[in-house]
């Protein structure tokens, strides 16, 4: 069934980012021991390609034969995933499914925590090397759910949940609560590079959370040339086509310093390509991190050197199948940590935090294990 702009127009109200338009589609006379069970349901009607919105009415009866009633809220624009969901918390709704792709529930989960601010301090001498602020959650007890509904869906592969919307459902009303880690990144945002991270609450450096994977390079480069391009052609095959097409023959690898653990190990490496994973995927299945464990407290970083075209697409397609290979291969760097800083000695690198473009090198990763609740 298809809906006018009317409809969603009407569906929409309320849902703009701030809490007095939140109180507006709040039920009436609910008290706060009833807003802490009930649960929210976070949409992006255009996922998918659009066909969350196509297809809302029969997405909605398969969510609520499972779920029961529960309180939907529309995004509008990028960004309301987390200001909302920081709304909802702070009235005293302790349960949100966010349903849609990758960016949608990257921005949900940056919701469930207060806004990432602090000092990004130098500690050793070493400005590539910074102290990211504690993640300061606005409910411990708060739990997130997932229902995917994108065009890649790669956090929900990483985390093994299934594809159907009700089974997902089922998942979250059986499911026993289980905690997984938060990766926060400081990255530089473009056009500030060479500027140091190393004043308090800096402006031109942009701080958020993501569960899944960074990538950085010329990964980072097709998806930030495949998000411009669809801005013009709505096609995701056409966009990723041309963004490969258009970054894989002339990708240079680029001089690039690497602090481990604080300078507790450093290297230069000539990176092509590089992953700080919290899961085991990235976009089109490539099993970036095949030892990532979501709730191990590491990062697993991967940095693929001296690479063309014909070598980085070998040694994806080889990291796919075998999971030696990672320690195998020379033009392989991998290792696992709690926290990597990258700086580029040449040019600009572009990075990516769960698969929406987030800036520039230099920048910083830091794991926060089992810092949010979910019910997968």
């Amino acid at each position: 069934m298809l809906f006018s702009r009317r409809y969603f127009s009407r569906i929409y109200n309320g849902c703009s980012n701030n809490t007095h338009d939140i109180d507006v589609i709040k039920i009436s006379g609910m008290n706060q021991q009833k807003e802490s069970t009930q649960i929210v349901l976070f949409v992006n009607p255009n996922s998918a390609g659009g066909s969350t919105q196509k297809d809302w009415e029969d997405i909605r009866g398969k969510v609520e034969r499972i779920l029961g009633s529960v309180k939907i809220v529309f995004s509008k624009k990028r960004g309301d995933g987390t200001t909302l969901t920081r709304d909802l918390l702070r009235q005293g709704f302790e349960k949100i499914i966010a349903l849609g792709g990758d960016g949608t529930i990257n921005e949900v989960a940056n919701g469930f925590f207060e806004e990432i601010t602090g000092s990004y301090r130098n500690t050793n001498g070493n400005d590539s090397v910074v102290e990211l602020p504690q993640l300061r959650p606005i409910n411990p007890r708060a739990i997130m759910g997932i229902i995917p509904s994108g065009s890649r869906n790669i956090l929900a592969k990483s985390l093994d949940m299934p594809v159907e919307i009700t089974e997902c459902c089922q998942r979250f009303m059986d499911a026993k609560p289980r905690k997984i880690d938060v990766v926060v990144g400081a990255v530089t945002e473009v056009g500030t590079q060479g500027q140091k991270m190393e004043l308090s609450n800096h402006p031109n450096i942009s701080t958020r959370a993501y569960l899944n994977a960074a990538e950085i390079g010329a990964g980072a480069e097709i998806i930030d040339r495949s998000k411009k391009i669809r801005e013009r052609i709505p096609s995701r095959l056409i966009s990723t086509i041309s963004s490969v097409v258009a970054t894989l023959p002339t990708y240079e690898s680029n001089l690039c310093e690497i602090s481990i653990d604080n300078g507790r190990r450093s290297i230069l490496a000539k990176m092509t390509m590089g992953v700080i994973a919290n899961g085991r995927y990235l976009g089109g299945g490539f099993t970036a991190a095949p030892r990532a464990n979501i709730s191990d407290g590491l990062l697993d970083i991967t940095i693929l050197q001296n690479s063309g075209s014909l070598k980085m697409l070998e040694g994806l397609v080889n990291m796919q199948w075998n999971k030696d290979f990672i320690v195998s291969d020379n033009n392989l760097f991998y290792t696992q940590a709690k926290k990597v800083s990258l700086k580029s000695k040449e040019r600009e690198i572009t990075v990516t935090l769960d698969g929406e473009p987030a800036g520039i090198l230099p920048a910083t990763f830091q794991v926060f294990q089992n810092a949010l609740n979910v019910k997968v």
